[in-house]
C-alpha cells in the first residue's frame, strides 16, 4: 500500500510539473505587461545592494580591495504631481519613491564621506514614470573610488524593469534606453543605460498569475569638459543581467535582482561587482 501511494504521489508530482512547464514555456498566450503605479503610495520594498572589487592607483603595484553594502526600505510617496515643482517630472503618470531605515556600510571610505552619502540617500527621491523612465533628485556622483564605479544612487535604476505596456507572448523581447545627468567634482557628464528585455515565462503561483522576465544591460558614462580629465577615476562602462517577477493581474513588481560588473580597462582603475535586489514587503 505504501509503495502504491508513493508511486501515485510521484505520478501526480510529475503531472503537475509537466503542466507548469507547458503553461510557462509552451503557451502562446499573451499577457499585458505593465506596472500600475496608482497604488504605489502604499507600496514598500526591501532594497539591498552589495559590492566588492579592487582599485589600483596609477604607478602603484599594490591593489586595494573594498566591499560595501546598502539596506533600506523603498516606499511610495505619491504621484509626481505632488512633488516639488523644481524636481517634478513632465509625465502625469509619474510616481515618487523614497528610502527609509537606511543602513550604509563602506569601511574603505572616510567617516565624513560615509555620513554624507548616508544623508543623501535618506533624503533622495526617485521619480518613475512610463515615458521618462527613472529620474533622481540627487545627480551628484559619489566621492572617491565610488565615483562612477559604485554609483549607488542608480542602483534602483538597474534593478527596476522597464515594461512595454503591451501584450507580449512568452520569449518575445523589447528594449529601453535611459539617460541620466551626472555631476562630478570636476565637471558634468551623461550616463546611458541600455536594457534588452525578454519575457521568459508565465505561470500560476498559488492561484496568482505571474510573469518572469530577464534582461541584459550596458552602462556607459560620457564625461564632458573638465570632467573628462578625471576619467581614470570613473569607469566609463559596465554591463550586467537582471531578472524580475510580476503579478500580472495586480500589475505589480514582486521582486527583482540585477548583477552589475565593471572591469579594469585602460580608462578605469576600478573593478567592481554589484548585486542589487528588490522584494515587495506585504
Amino acid at each position: 500500500m505504501l509503495t502504491y501511494c508513493g508511486k501515485f504521489l510521484k505520478f501526480g508530482f510529475v503531472l503537475t510539473a509537466a503542466a507548469l512547464f507547458i503553461y510557462g514555456c509552451g503557451s502562446n498566450e499573451k499577457v499585458f505587461l505593465e506596472i500600475d503605479y496608482s497604488g504605489a503610495s502604499e507600496w514598500q520594498y526591501l532594497l539591498g545592494a552589495d559590492i566588492y572589487g579592487t582599485a589600483a592607483e596609477p604607478g602603484v603595484d599594490s591593489v586595494q580591495t573594498f566591499s560595501g553594502s546598502l539596506r533600506a526600505y523603498l516606499h511610495g510617496l505619491g504621484s509626481a504631481d505632488e512633488a516639488d515643482s523644481s524636481a517634478k517630472l513632465t509625465d502625469d503618470n509619474g510616481v515618487r519613491f523614497g528610502l527609509k531605515d537606511v543602513t550604509f556600510m563602506a569601511p574603505f571610505l572616510p567617516e565624513d564621506e560615509r555620513e554624507d552619502i548616508y544623508n543623501r540617500l535618506s533624503e533622495m527621491q526617485i521619480f518613475i514614470c512610463e515615458n521618462n523612465g527613472i529620474s533622481l533628485s540627487d545627480t551628484v556622483g559619489m566621492p572617491g573610488v565610488l565615483s562612477g564605479g559604485w554609483d549607488i544612487m542608480r542602483s534602483v535604476a538597474r534593478v527596476m524593469p522597464a515594461l512595454p505596456n503591451a501584450h507580449m507572448a512568452v520569449k518575445s523581447s523589447w528594449e529601453r534606453e535611459q539617460r541620466f545627468p551626472l555631476n562630478t567634482e570636476n565637471g558634468k557628464g551623461d550616463v546611458l543605460l541600455y536594457q534588452f528585455f525578454t519575457l521568459d515565462s508565465v505561470y500560476s503561483n498559488r492561484g496568482v498569475k505571474e510573469a518572469a522576465l530577464s534582461w541584459a544591460f550596458n552602462y556607459r558614462v560620457a564625461l564632458v569638459g573638465d570632467g573628462a580629465s578625471s576619467s581614470r577615476k570613473y569607469p566609463l562602462s559596465g554591463s550586467g543581467r537582471g531578472n524580475a517577477v510580476l503579478d500580472v493581474k495586480q500589475k505589480k513588481l514582486l521582486k527583482s535582482k540585477a548583477n552589475f560588473q565593471v572591469t579594469h580597462s585602460q580608462n578605469a582603475n576600478v573593478e567592481l561587482n554589484e548585486i542589487v535586489h528588490l522584494e515587495v514587503v506585504e
